[in-house]
């Protein structure tokens, strides 16, 4: 019988040295294991720690770099041949179609791309269309296609230039588009004034 309450004695003496020695582990050796964090003063916001910032700025986001830009700065583009090919075709067009009805505008029209001398020669012939038609007349037109052209000379430096340009053309006296189509080509003589190239010659193959 003593010797059951020795045992049980000892157990119990065991038993409250283990609760003792957890008791000390996570009282005091635990905590003195984990940072210490300072209590925040009163109203004052905690602060997290400070981490690297991480960039989650977007393209859309980034600013634009704004630049001024001056068209005035850039160089005017200097015709070619093939530039003046363009428009010699373009010009041959407008040229060649006109009507009566229209009181043959497309000349006047033209105006802008031409020299003096030819304005001057423009002017003569278109008075004398005129004239010629009479208010009773029926219709009479004629429509131009230009197809090719073949530059003969090109010499910037001396401002002038020669190009042949073949156009179809239909011949209408009673209805638009009424004619057979028929090829013709029309030369075209460019003489640069003031930096600019202006038409300043136009003769039809007969």
């Amino acid at each position: 019988m003593q010797n059951t309450r020795k045992k049980l004695g000892l157990l119990f003496i065991g038993l409250g040295l283990l609760v003792l020695i957890l008791i000390i582990y996570f009282g005091f050796l635990r905590r003195a294991t984990l940072p210490e964090i300072e209590a925040p003063i009163k109203g004052e916001i905690p602060q997290l720690p400070v981490t690297e910032e991480i960039g989650t700025t977007t393209p859309g986001d980034k600013p634009r770099n704004r630049q001024q830009y001056d068209i005035s700065q850039e160089k005017a583009h200097q015709l070619n041949a093939n530039d003046l090919a363009k428009m010699a075709m373009s010009f041959s067009e407008r040229f060649g179609s006109f009507s009566n009805q229209s009181n043959y505008g497309n000349f006047t029209d033209l105006k802008i791309f031409m020299t003096d001398d030819l304005k001057t020669w423009v002017d003569t012939y278109v008075e004398k269309l005129r004239l010629e038609t009479k208010s009773d007349s029926g219709y009479y037109g004629l429509v131009t296609k230009a197809l090719t052209t073949e530059i003969k000379s090109f010499d910037d430096s001396a401002g002038t230039a020669q190009i042949i340009v073949t156009t179809e053309r239909r011949e209408s006296t009673e209805k638009i588009n009424g004619g057979e189509p028929y090829q013709q080509n029309i030369d075209l003589r460019f003489q640069k004034v003031n930096g600019e190239w202006l038409v300043n010659e136009v003769y039809w193959d007969k």
